[in-house]
């Protein structure tokens, strides 16, 4: 049987994890949210963990490290992406599916190394049970992928996302934040991050997009 950890419990999650359960396998949820957690825990009769799935101390409580795949679905795409990777590299997961909201990141996803990047909840199904061609799928992602560009920034004292968490901020799609180095620690970005004076960001983009980025996270176009 196949033990399927599914991190955000939100409507797409909500249903995943009830069709995965209707197929018979072994679903744990993670939700940080207590009162959702214990609706869903409720209504599917389902394990679910309480806490926030960027946390290794969470994803470990769920089982991790014996999944056969741990799926990143909540509604902000940074958080998948670290879902994701802390599932692959400290817990080995066999396999890992993220959920994209922006379109525009799934090909970051992919570069950043994430096995599957996926869109709606049926899609998600399909992955699961391997219905979908993954060598063709995979190659499809992986187009346009050599025209991505990696950058860092220099959190400035007047930078107007200094004290904001990053989901709060709009940056634009095809970009994605992947290392913010603080004094000598590094940190790997999520949502709930919150970005701070002297920060050097470095994340990947478009180049179409990096001037936008630069306007979001300096306040002012250096090119300009």
């Amino acid at each position: 049987m196949k033990k399927i950890i599914i991190v955000g419990g939100g409507k797409v999650g909500y249903q995943v994890a009830k069709q995965c359960k209707s197929f018979g396998y072994e679903v744990i949820l993670v939700e940080q949210e207590q009162e959702k957690a214990e609706k869903i825990k409720e209504e599917l009769a389902l394990p679910v963990i309480v806490g926030d799935g960027t946390k290794p101390q969470v994803l470990k409580k769920a089982g991790a490290e014996n999944a056969d795949i741990v799926i990143a679905i909540t509604d902000d795409d940074q958080d998948n992406l670290v879902i994701c990777q802390l599932a692959e590299r400290q817990f080995k997961a066999k396999r890992t599916l993220a959920l994209v909201n922006n379109p525009g990141n799934e090909k970051l996803f992919r570069w950043l190394g994430v096995n599957q990047v996926i869109g709606p909840a049926s899609l998600v199904m399909d992955l699961i049970q391997e219905r979908v061609d993954m060598d063709a799928t995979t190659a499809l992602w992986m187009q346009g992928i050599k025209d991505l560009k990696m950058v860092q920034f220099r959190l400035e004292p007047e930078a107007p996302v200094c004290g904001r968490k990053i989901k709060e901020i709009p940056f634009p799609n095809e970009c994605i934040l992947v290392t913010i180095v603080r004094g000598e620690t590094a940190i790997v970005p999520c949502g709930n991050t919150i970005l701070e004076e002297g920060d050097l960001v470095f994340a990947l983009t478009n180049p179409e997009v990096q001037r936008e980025l630069e306007f979001i996270l300096a306040g002012k176009n250096e090119n300009a």
